[in-house]
């Protein structure tokens, strides 16, 4: 991760930041950097290594990355994959900059997600191979990673950093995995969770807390639920949250700032934006066109 960058990178439906390396998420079991450059091919060659486990979601501009496992010109859909305590080097070729998603994980956070895959990390702990290419494989860990980016939720966070984790250990050993199909029971315990995010989307309806409830590893509850509802828990919850939300807005007078509260969002700004982004409009200007005393 570098951590001496030059000017902003902007990237379309992105957040714009000054350049550097900007801590998104932080807990036991990962950390998520959203770093930020606008280097040149006359800017000195960074070098550095990681104390744990690291992947970095490349999501725009070129550079040539380095590490034990080999070399790759990484562009953006590319996953570069770092091994705890080895060196890596990133060097520009061109003009332009870069901007990507780097996550860091605990062992027990990759042992959550490789037990879910019929899979292990190898006895060190290490990848095999520098770097996934952007292929259609990748694509969906790529998305999901822009995505969280621009919530900058921790949720969504949590979300993208499990998948590109999956990704990156199953392309590690060239695509070869067994993956549990989803048995009836974990469809019965899905179905019971959309039940419950229903009844208490108000609440902590957090990834870990979901699959607690639905008694399965965060991996495997998330990727359960997607391949049976099209959206991950997260996706699901903020759906639910703004559709109370609207109805509120539509039916009732009560501020804008007390529905934003009652309906799970942390704070009015948050509230606000994810309102605005889904229905095109502010919630008061969706409560003057829809509400029942709009005049």
């Amino acid at each position: 991760m570098a951590r001496n960058l030059g000017n902003v990178a902007e990237v379309p439906g992105l957040p714009v930041k000054p350049c550097g390396v900007h801590l998104l998420a932080e807990d036991a079991a990962f950390c998520a950097w959203d770093c930020v450059c606008h280097k040149g091919p006359r800017s000195p060659v960074f070098e550095g290594e990681s104390s744990l486990v690291h992947i970095s979601v490349v999501l725009a501009g070129v550079f040539h990355a380095r590490s034990a496992q080999g070399a790759t010109l990484a562009g953006p859909g590319t996953l570069l994959l770092g091994n705890a305590e080895e060196e890596y080097a990133y060097r520009h070729v061109d003009d332009g900059g870069d901007r990507s998603v780097v996550f860091e994980y605990a062992e027990a956070f990759l042992d959550e997600v490789a037990g879910s895959l019929d899979s292990r990390l190898r006895a060190r702990r290490a990848f095999g191979r520098a770097f996934i290419p952007a292929r259609v494989e990748s694509t969906d860990a790529v998305a999901l990673s822009y995505q969280a980016l621009r919530a900058g939720e921790p949720e969504a966070l949590r979300e993208a950093a499990l998948t590109v984790a999956s990704v990156a250990l199953t392309e590690d050993r060239g695509g070869v995995h067994s993956v549990r199909a989803p048995t009836s029971a974990q469809a019965h315990r899905v179905a019971r969770m959309l039940r419950f995010v229903e009844a208490h989307s108000a609440e902590d309806c957090s990834l870990d807390t979901l699959a607690a409830h639905a008694g399965l590893s965060s991996f495997h509850f998330l990727r359960v639920f997607r391949a049976m509802t099209g959206q991950t828990p997260r996706q699901y919850v903020i759906a639910t949250r703004l559709r109370v939300a609207a109805t509120a807005l539509r039916t009732t007078r009560t501020p804008v700032t007390e529905v934003s509260m009652d309906v799970g969002f942390g704070d009015l700004s948050h509230f606000t934006t994810s309102f605005t982004r889904v229905f095109g409009v502010s919630p008061r200007t969706y409560r003057k066109r829809h509400g029942r005393w709009s005049d």
